[in-house]
């Protein structure tokens, strides 16, 4: 004969075990949001209008500076220049997780290859780059001297040939 007790312990558990499989699906489907500031961010968000513009506009310029060359033998050679890099949420959350980390600037790099790309530094609350793991500026000047490196952000994936296959900003 099932009793009213093993009835409620069975259901209790089962709620349990429904509760703890829910929660570890939602984590693990990465559409958990990581905290920000709404006021802060709200001061750099454009609309996917401005956006697309803005990209279209570099598309534009850089097609310009093309022809002005006479093709494009000197910039896929010397000056690559993308029209975007990728990088992933837990590389951002990484270099924004460091000590005293407030932003991050976009530096714009070349390799060995000649290709152009972008170098993201954390910075602090005064905008310094953020180059040592105690959360300062290392000394560029003597690096032996510095603290151990912090976290710097290149190796994105390029577009083209990582590009987004859908939107008006590509």
């Amino acid at each position: 004969m099932i009793t009213i007790k093993s009835s409620s312990f069975t259901i209790c558990l089962a709620l349990l075990f429904l509760t703890l499989l829910t929660a570890c699906q939602n984590q693990s489907s990465g559409n958990h949001e990581i905290p920000y500031d709404r006021t802060n961010a709200s001061k750099h968000i454009i609309s996917v209008r401005n956006a697309a513009e803005l990209t279209a506009g570099y598309r534009e310029g850089k097609s310009k500076l093309i022809r002005q060359l006479g093709g494009a033998d000197y910039l896929d050679k010397n000056f690559n220049l993308p029209d975007a890099e990728l990088f992933n949420r837990d590389a951002i959350a990484q270099l924004l997780n460091q000590k005293g980390a407030k932003g991050m600037r976009i530096y714009l790099g070349q390799d060995k290859k000649g290709l152009v790309r972008l170098v993201l530094v954390a910075v602090d609350e005064k905008g310094d780059d953020i180059t040592s793991k105690d959360g300062q500026a290392s000394d560029v000047v003597n690096p032996a001297a510095s603290v151990a490196s912090a976290v710097v952000l290149e190796a994105g994936q390029r577009c083209p040939t990582m590009c987004s296959a859908t939107g008006p900003i590509k």
